[in-house]
């Protein structure tokens, strides 16, 4: 058996393991290595490919395949990251600002300025639902 040891945890990372559970008996330690992509404890950990076509920022990471969806003013619009970027619509966008003041319309026909960041949701590869993309931003950035 591994050693362990104890460590402290603000509220959201102890909310993001909770809601990461397959089982209700599934331990932490097993979602966090889930989560981190490191296998299972005694096998060797997996090598990360930088280049597999993540986006990142703002302390997050969107893995390629993830898949992003928004609504704004009745319309739903959907993309996936894909390559590192926002493919939303058949157009490719480097942020989620970009992305949702690209695809949204006003009333009267005019790209709006959003904050993406409010709007949009996602499900990573492997996430049993949608979250909140601002919901996944590292709380102590802003400290």
């Amino acid at each position: 058996m591994a050693e362990t040891k104890t460590i402290e945890i603000d509220l959201d990372v102890h909310k993001l393991i909770e809601s990461s559970r397959e089982t209700f008996s599934e331990p932490p330690n097993t979602v966090l290595r889930r989560l981190l992509e490191l296998g299972e404890s005694g096998s060797p950990q997996p090598q990360r490919d930088p280049s597999r076509g993540a986006w990142t920022g703002k302390g997050v990471l969107l893995p390629d395949g993830t898949e992003l969806r928004m609504q704004y003013r009745g319309q739903e619009h959907r993309g996936v990251i894909r390559d590192s970027v926002w493919l939303i619509e058949g157009r490719r966008f480097n942020s989620p600002s970009a992305a949702a003041g690209g695809v949204a319309r006003t009333k009267d026909g005019r790209r709006p300025s959003l904050d993406g960041w409010k709007y949009w949701h996602v499900k990573r590869p492997g996430d049993p639902g949608w979250r909140a993309l601002d919901s996944l931003r590292a709380r102590h950035a802003h400290a």
